[in-house]
């Protein structure tokens, strides 16, 4: 009986140790829970810009028009920087009624080819192309056309200086201040008014006559519209470029 009592004490306590031995598994933390990423400031997207507005129309007034044909024939000549004999300048100055106080050709179209630049047309003809205006328009009007363009800082603005010539151009050659001088006379009155600049201009000779020869049909039509006959008989009977000076009043 004590044997067997033993036997089942030993039995007991082998089955206790084994479990004693074992490690008592550990409980899993819960994770805890992730915060959410913090989102990077989303990129704003570029403001549109607003486009600038267009300048509003300009619109010369050709009441300020105080020129005959001689008036506009020298000052195309006077402003071009070909021309710098003193004594011619002189002389078309006061043809002019002083437009060498503004601009020159070139310096317009230099400032001009910076406003167009790849559509700028070559400087010559750009010249030439404000040798018309001057006599179409006349000094008086070129010389706000010229102001305008100066001032101009956008293709825009300049572009408005342009459409203002064209748009004066028209309204002078609606409201002529002429007398209707005749073609021929015209004509005489032209090639005499060439020859007595020639003159005056001396080795400068050649270059007047490319920029008179280059305007020659704008003078003979403005002759026609806006020449007076006092004016051309008074050119046609100087002498010299200081004479014709005495007609430049004349319309």
């Amino acid at each position: 009986m004590r044997t067997a009592a033993i036997l089942v004490s030993l039995s007991l306590a082998l089955a206790c140790g084994s479990d004693a031995g074992k490690a008592v598994p550990e409980k899993k933390l819960a994770e805890a829970p992730r915060a959410p990423e913090a989102k990077g400031a989303e990129a704003k997207a570029p403001e549109a810009k607003a486009p600038e507005a267009k300048p509003a129309p300009l619109h010369l007034d050709i009441g300020h028009d105080k020129s005959g044909v001689l008036a506009r024939a020298a000052s195309t000549l006077e402003t071009s920087e070909a021309v710098t004999n003193p004594a011619l300048k002189e002389h078309l100055a006061e043809l002019s009624h002083h437009a060498e106080k503004g601009p020159t050709n070139e310096a317009l179209c230099t400032h001009m080819a910076g406003l167009l630049a790849d559509k700028a047309p070559p400087l010559l003809d750009c010249i030439h192309a404000l040798e018309h205006q001057r006599v179409h328009v006349g000094p008086e009007i070129f010389t706000e056309v010229a102001q305008c363009v100066t001032e101009a800082r956008t293709l825009d603005e300049l572009l408005r200086c342009e459409d203002a010539e064209k748009e004066a151009e028209q309204e002078l050659h609606v409201k002529k201040h002429g007398t209707g001088v005749e073609p021929e006379t015209c004509t005489k009155m032209f090639t005499h008014f060439e020859k007595l600049a020639m003159t005056d201009a001396g080795d400068q000779a050649k270059a007047v006559e490319e920029i008179l020869e280059e305007v020659r049909a704008d003078i003979l039509e403005a002759c026609a519209e806006q020449g007076t006959r006092a004016e051309v008989d008074c050119a046609l009977n100087a002498k010299d470029m200081k004479a014709l000076g005495a007609c430049s009043s004349i319309l």
